[in-house]
Parts: C-alpha cells; sequence; structure tokens
C-alpha cells in the first residue's frame, strides 16, 4: 500500500511539474514556499528555559510587596530571549488588590500584556 501511494505521490508531482504551463506552477511553488519560510519567522517561538535566575529575581521582588507571601514563579520566553508569559503562584493571590499589583509590577519590568499573566493561589501543599 505505501509503495502504490508513494509511487502515485511521485506521479502526480510529475505530472504536475511536466508539460504545459511548468514553469508557472513551479513560480507558484516557490512563492508559496517562500510565504511559508516568511510566515514561520513571524510567530514567536516560546520555550521555557531560564536565563540567568530571571525567576529568582522576580521572585525576591514579588514576595517584597505588601500582602504577598511565599511565591513560585515561572517565566517562558520568546526566541530572543524577551519574556514571553509568566505564572505567579503565592500567598494573598486570593486578594483582587494583590493580584493586580502583582500583575502590574510583572508587565512593566517585561513588557508584555496582562493577558500573558497568571496569578493563582499557592497551594497549601507547596509550602
Amino acid at each position: 500500500m505505501t509503495v502504490t501511494l508513494r509511487s502515485s505521490w511521485d506521479k502526480g508531482i510529475r505530472d504536475f511539474l511536466s508539460g504545459e504551463g511548468r514553469a508557472g506552477r513551479l513560480i507558484v511553488l516557490i512563492t508559496v514556499g517562500l510565504a511559508l519560510i516568511l510566515l514561520a519567522g513571524m510567530i514567536p517561538s516560546v520555550r521555557a528555559e531560564q536565563p540567568s535566575g530571571e525567576e529568582e529575581r522576580l521572585k525576591q521582588v514579588l514576595e517584597s510587596m505588601d500582602g504577598v507571601g511565599e511565591c513560585v514563579v515561572m517565566l517562558t520566553y520568546e526566541s530572543d530571549g524577551g519574556v514571553y508569559a509568566a505564572a505567579v503562584l503565592c500567598e494573598g493571590a486570593e486578594s483582587v488588590s494583590v493580584r493586580q499589583g502583582v500583575i502590574s509590577v510583572i508587565t512593566s519590568l517585561y513588557g508584555i500584556g496582562s493577558n500573558r499573566v497568571e496569578i493563582c493561589p499557592l497551594s497549601s501543599d507547596t509550602k
């Protein structure tokens, strides 16, 4: 079955690229390929690596805030090293004003939208 599918696929490609209008079809294929490459470059790739203890630094800042207790911080990064998103689990996150303060600090420090910041209460099992 695989051989038959591959043979018909190969034949289809050969038929598409041969005959009348071959140059036009090649140009279309090349244009589509280049467009896909350009679009792929516009999509931010996200990685979950931690450069130089940034999570620890943010944790220290947040734990210094009024109303915020112990924290667990996770940052994700774009391929260029910029922060893409943040998740914070902290004591005090039950309070709306604490959550707003934490979000404000993170969005100001990293220049990301609040839609990329999630604040949740720290589980008592984590302590």
